[in-house]
């Protein structure tokens, strides 16, 4: 047996308090009566007292509850061994076929170690080959037999996407049944630094007797990759963005831009060890260009896929987004929300009379700079459009709101603004909108705002440091909307004027826009999500939808790289999936890191073995038990408390 925080039971000195107090606990001395005291002589004698221990039956309970109460804190575990070469054992093989296990000698070194882990097994033990990276497969075997397991082995390959070791514990834990069976698992990996979880109780795995990490990395592994942006267009020229990564030794690299096999531009990049390395294309000539840019390093290393690097170049014909105005009363809300938009080449804003709003002319997407423009009839036929799947962005105004404006955001339309100033205090870092925006919000503050009242259903992503929401998302039948609760106005707030206004605004409208405003750059892994009445067109010309399920929304996986083409009534988009960048840095985490990552997992301590395949191994396994304690625990509680009452009542009737 052993304690998991053996510092509580300093908690025990307590006991000194109940000792020290019964010491001092003494009886009413005994009162006789005395005829007289006339002829007595005063006098005046030494009085002494010694202090004795009282009341030992209660002391003891006493000290037994706080003894045992300490314990409980220091939470007691008992260690069961059990051997990994014992029968009636299932072993989980968790093998990495993420882009980095292409590095030049990886691969070959992960299925060496697999079929090793295989060939120590004892005879009657079982194994299960599970494929890991950003989607966990286990392999259909016939059997969770050996030679099972060393079929499936030989039919595995890298593929082009990451391996998060976060999703590890959900995904096994989930996979395993409770037959009875020792389970002991192996995670056969490169052991990449970017793929450790942000948090490492997500690396905790349930349900397994002991787990193994095997690295296939090497100090001696390098690594370079490219990515990059278009930076600005004007005209038939460009502005090209290089970034040159370098994972490995100090080195010189030749960037290319090309299109269509044809080199646009060429330039020698140095880069430091370990280091990244900028290099800006000025005048681009895109002329002869028609939807793509490649990146490329002209010498290939041992890892080739993340030597190319594919810029999408936007459609001339801009997307156009639907921003309800005044003809009558022009806001600056209006013109700080244009010039957001238009800072994008992919958008056009497109400023209509509120008057004149017809949602058959809309679009997916509308912008309400300032809800004063939104009469009760064009907020009716506004609400209507959102719950018939339609999206709105919706800012507050200075001005007076109709009562369909106030009601559709959520006040009263005689409510007054709130003239407090407040700054930005808690972002909802999960959601789309405000996600990777956390630090920028920070320097945004509200002079004046509305009191939203988010309903049951709606979600809170910005919230001010008096309470009040900023941004709420809110949900309407088959729609969505969101509701800024401060006015686009200088005096109301200095949001427009920060830099966080434009990615706000782009990343709002990328969430509600849909298939009209998917990003340009995705990764392989990542998932699409397709309108309805879209489709969507692989790099090899191939149509990823079928005709019978068009007319329904649907998420589909991008695995292969390449430029795919996003066909929608708004147009024809192309979006360039590239590899995922952590891929490219094949840094290994170290041995202090693969360490905590087994206490962690099995709750026990780890002894990391020399050799080149950093094997972590645990064959304890602990089992805690201090909530058996608790009832004893309140079984002394309950005698303490009867035996001093009895004590207490016997006092007084002397």
């Amino acid at each position: 047996m052993s304690l998991l925080a053996p510092l509580f039971l300093l908690g025990l000195l307590t006991a000194l308090v109940p000792w020290w107090l019964h010491r001092l606990s003494a009886s009413n001395p005994p009162r006789s009566d005395f005829g007289s005291t006339r002829f007595l002589e005063p006098n005046q004698s030494p009085s002494s007292s010694k202090r004795r221990t009282k009341y030992w039956p209660l002391l003891l309970l006493r000290l037994l509850f706080l003894a045992l109460l300490c314990f409980i804190f220091a939470e007691p575990v008992i260690e069961q061994l059990r051997s990994l070469g014992t029968s009636n054992t299932r072993h989980i093989l968790v093998i990495d076929t993420s882009m980095s296990q292409k590095l030049d000698g990886r691969w070959q070194q992960t299925i060496d170690t697999a079929n090793q882990v295989l060939n120590n097994a004892s005879d009657g033990d079982r194994a299960v080959v599970i494929a890991a990276a950003n989607q966990f497969v286990q392999s259909q075997q016939d059997s969770d037999s050996i030679d099972a397991a060393r079929q499936q082995l030989a039919t595995l390959q890298p593929g082009n996407t990451r391996l998060d070791y976060g999703s590890i514990g959900t995904t096994v834990s989930a996979a395993l049944d409770d037959d009875g069976l020792n389970h002991h698992l192996h995670v056969i990996t490169d052991t990449q630094a970017t793929a450790m979880p942000e948090r490492f109780t997500a690396l905790a795995v349930d349900k397994i007797q002991s787990i193994n990490v095997y690295s296939s990395a090497s100090d001696s592994d390098s690594n370079t990759a490219i990515t990059g942006r278009v930076e600005q267009i004007n005209g038939d020229n460009a502005s090209v963005i290089a970034v040159v990564n370098n994972y490995g030794p100090a080195a010189t690299h030749t960037v290319l831009v090309s299109s269509n096999g044809v080199t646009l531009g060429s330039a020698q990049v140095a880069a430091e060890s370990n280091q990244s390395a900028i290099h800006r294309f000025e005048n681009i000539n895109i002329t002869d260009t028609e939807s793509q840019l490649e990146l490329r390093l002209s010498a290939e290393d041992s890892l080739a896929d993340d030597n190319t690097w594919l810029l999408p170049l936007p459609d001339k014909n801009r997307t156009e987004i639907t921003l309800l105005g005044s003809d009558v009363q022009p806001s600056v809300a209006n013109t700080y929300i244009a010039a957001a938009l238009e800072s994008n080449p992919r958008f056009e804003a497109r400023l209509i009379d509120a008057t004149r709003f017809a949602p058959a002319d809309a679009g997916n997407l509308i912008i309400v700079p300032n809800a004063s423009v939104l009469s009760d009839r064009t907020a009716s036929r506004l609400n209507d459009y959102i719950n018939d799947g339609g999206n709105a962005l919706i800012a507050v105004s200075d001005r007076p709101h109709s009562t369909g404006a106030a009601s559709l955001l959520g006040f009263s339309s005689n409510a007054q603004p709130v003239a407090e100033a407040a700054n930005v205090t808690a972002i909802d870092p999960a959601h789309e909108v405000t996600a990777n925006l956390q630090n920028n919000w920070r320097t945004v503050y509200v002079l004046q705002h509305h009191q939203l009242q988010p309903g049951i259903t709606d979600r809170t992503l910005i919230e001010l440091s008096n309470g009040s929401p900023l941004l709420v998302e809110k949900r309407l039948g088959s729609g969505k909307a969101l509701l800024l609760a401060t006015a686009l106005n200088p005096t109301w707030t200095n949001l427009p004027t920060e830099s966080v206004f434009v990615a706000f605004i782009m990343q709002s409208v990328e969430f509600l826009g849909g298939d009209t405003s998917t990003a340009l750059y995705r990764s392989t892994g990542d998932t699409i999500n397709v309108a309805a009445g879209a489709q969507l067109i692989d790099p090899d010309g191939n149509s990823m939808r079928e005709l019978t399920g068009i007319s329904e929304r649907a998420s589909i996986p991008l695995q292969q790289a390449g430029v795919y083409q996003l066909r929608s009534s708004a147009g024809t988009q192309a979006i360039a999936v590239n590899f995922e960048p952590l891929e490219s840095d094949i840094r290994p985490i170290d041995n202090a890191t693969l360490e905590r990552w087994q206490q962690v997992a099995t709750s026990d301590a780890i002894a990391a073995q020399s050799g080149s395949n950093a094997s972590i191994t645990s064959e304890n396994n602990q089992k805690t038990f201090w909530m058996w304690l608790l009832p004893l625990l309140l079984l002394l509680t309950l005698l303490e408390s009867l035996y001093s009452h009895r004590h207490l009542w016997i006092r007084r009737e002397a």
